[in-house]
C-alpha cells in the first residue's frame, strides 16, 4: 500500500520539498493511516508534518476521548497536534444546515485557519478509493453534472488526497499490520445520514444483485469524467476572454458568441462568469445555468433573473450583464446652461464639457466630439437628461424621431439611458451625446463659423 501510495503522490504532485503538510485526523482508521504514511515518507519529501482535529461535538463523551486519543497519538509519535472542539449540532440548527454539511464546513474552516496560521501549509486527508465512489454515486443521484461525478481531485487547491487510490480494505489492513489502533465512529452506522446509506445499503445491493466491481467502476467513471471536465474547463477559460469583457463592475457576456459555441462550453463559460464575480458557486444548479443559457437566446431585452446569492442577471441587447444592480440613484440632470465658448462641468457625472467657436473647420475627435454650423443654432445652450415625450431629428434621417425610439433601435442598454446628456439650443435637441446629431445645425458648405463641443471624464 505504501508503494501505492508513493506512486499516486508522485502522478500528482501532491508533496514538494519545504512542504508543510497538515493531516485531518479524526483519529478513525482512514485518517489514522493517512498521518503514518505522511510521517513515514515526510523525510523523502523533506516536508514537515503535522495533525489538526475537530471535535464536532456530535457524539459527547466519545468525542472528547476521540481528542484525547488524538492528542495522545501525536505526543507518542513526536507530532504537533492543533485541536478546537465546534458545537456542530447547534451550528446545524441555526444555519439550517444539515449535520453533515454544517460539521463539513466547520471542519474545513479550522483547516484552513492552521493552514494559514503556518505560513500556507497543504490540508491532507483519509480519502480513499471507497470514498471516491460514493461521492460519485451520491452525485449522481443527486443529478450532478461533470463537476460533481467527477468526485474529488486528487489536489483540489491547497487541498490533497493522498490515499485515493487504495480501498477501505487496504486501509484496514495497513492499520493492522502496523500495530495502529483507530476510534471507531459509532455515526458511520447510523442510516439516516445519506453516506452512511449509500455504504451500507445501496453499495452492497448493486455489489451483490448488478456489479461485484461497482466501486472500482464508479472510480474509473470519475476519473474518465475528470479528464472530460478538465478539457472543457480549459477550452472555457481560453476562450472567455472573447466571449465576456468586464465593464464598471458588471460581466457581460456576448449572448451571439456564447451561442456560437458548444453547448458543454456554454454551460462551463456561465460557471465560470458567476463564479469570477461572486467568487464561488455555491447553490449554483444545472437548472440556473439552463435558465441563463436560454435568456440569452430566447428572452426579451430587459428580463431578469436572480442566482443565489442575490446576483442578478439582466439581458440587453447583446449581452447578459452579470452582477447587474437597480440604479439607486437615476440621474435628473434639469436644465444646465452651457458657457459657450468655455467649459461647463457636470458634477453629477463627473463630465466637462468644452465648447469652441473657430472660422476653420475644427478636428473631429470621435464620438465625444461634435461640430454645429453656428449660425443655425438658436442661443442659449442647455444640457439635460432625456424627458417623457422627447423627440429629435436624427442626423441623416428624415423627419422626427421619438428619442425612445432612438434608444431601442440603438440597443442602448436601459440602465444607461437615463445617464446620456441631451444638449439642447433654445428650440430643440442638437446632440444625444456621444451617439448622434441632429440636423439642426449640421454644417454645409456654406457654414462659416463652427461650433464644437467636447465631452471629457473629469479625472
Amino acid at each position: 500500500m505504501l508503494k501505492k501510495v508513493k506512486a499516486w503522490i508522485d502522478s500528482h504532485k501532491l508533496l514538494a520539498s519545504g512542504d508543510k503538510i497538515i493531516a485531518a485526523c479524526s483519529g478513525g482508521p482512514d485518517s489514522l493511516a493517512l498521518v503514518h504514511i505522511l510521517q513515514l515518507l515526510a523525510p523523502h519529501y523533506q516536508v514537515e508534518v503535522f495533525v489538526a482535529h475537530v471535535d464536532h461535538m456530535i457524539r459527547g463523551q466519545q468525542s472528547a476521548e476521540d481528542a484525547a486519543f488524538v492528542a495522545a497519538f501525536c505526543r507518542a509519535n513526536g507530532l504537533v497536534c492543533y485541536q478546537t472542539a465546534v458545537n456542530v449540532p447547534q451550528f446545524a440548527e441555526l444555519s439550517g444546515r444539515s449535520i453533515e454539511d454544517a460539521a463539513r464546513e466547520q471542519r474545513y474552516a479550522y483547516l484552513r485557519h492552521v493552514a494559514a496560521g503556518l505560513g500556507g501549509a497543504k490540508i491532507a486527508t483519509g480519502h480513499h478509493r471507497d470514498d471516491q465512489a460514493e461521492t460519485v454515486l451520491i452525485n449522481l443521484l443527486r443529478g450532478a453534472g461533470s463537476g460533481g461525478l467527477r468526485g474529488m481531485q486528487a489536489k483540489n487547491g491547497s487541498i490533497i488526497r493522498p490515499l485515493l487510490p487504495v480501498s477501505r480494505s487496504d486501509v484496514e489492513q495497513y492499520c493492522r499490520e502496523n500495530q495502529l489502533t483507530p476510534r471507531l465512529d459509532s455515526t458511520n452506522l447510523e442510516v439516516k445520514y445519506l453516506r452512511n446509506r449509500v455504504r451500507l445499503k445501496l453499495l452492497p445491493l448493486l455489489e451483490e444483485e448488478y456489479n461485484p466491481g461497482i466501486k472500482d467502476a464508479l472510480f474509473r467513471t470519475g476519473t474518465l469524467i475528470a479528464d472530460q471536465h478538465d478539457y472543457i474547463h480549459h477550452a472555457a477559460i481560453q476562450v472567455w476572454p472573447v466571449i465576456v469583457r468586464e465593464r464598471q463592475g458588471l460581466l457581460l457576456v456576448n449572448n451571439k458568441k456564447l451561442l456560437q459555441q458548444h453547448a458543454a462550453l456554454q454551460r462551463e463559460i456561465l460557471r465560470l462568469t458567476i463564479e469570477k464575480k461572486q467568487g464561488n458557486l455555491k447553490g449554483i444548479t444545472f437548472q440556473h445555468v439552463e435558465r441563463l443559457v436560454t435568456m440569452a437566446r430566447d428572452h426579451e431585452v430587459g428580463s431578469i433573473l436572480e442566482l443565489p446569492g442575490r446576483l442578478l442577471v439582466k439581458k440587453n441587447y447583446e449581452e447578459l450583464m452579470v452582477g447587474w444592480q437597480p440604479q439607486k440613484d437615476q440621474i435628473d440632470l434639469s436644465m444646465t446652461r452651457l458657457t459657450v465658448p468655455g467649459i461647463t462641468y457636470i458634477e453629477q457625472l463627473d463630465i466637462a464639457i468644452t465648447a469652441e467657436l473657430c472660422t476653420a473647420w475644427p478636428e473631429k475627435q470621435g464620438s465625444h466630439t461634435a461640430v454645429f454650423d453656428w449660425q443655425m443654432l438658436t442661443p442659449p445652450f442647455f444640457v439635460r437628461t432625456r424627458q417623457p415625450g422627447d423627440r429629435f431629428k436624427p442626423l441623416g434621417l428624415q423627419g422626427t424621431k421619438k428619442l425612445k425610439d432612438f434608444f431601442v433601435d440603438g440597443k442602448i442598454p436601459q440602465q444607461e439611458r437615463d445617464r446620456i446628456l441631451l444638449v439642447c439650443d433654445s428650440n430643440d435637441i442638437i446632440w444625444v451625446a456621444g451617439h448622434r446629431q441632429a440636423q439642426v445645425g449640421r454644417v454645409t458648405a456654406a457654414t462659416q463659423q463652427f461650433l464644437q463641443l467636447t465631452i471629457k471624464q473629469v479625472k
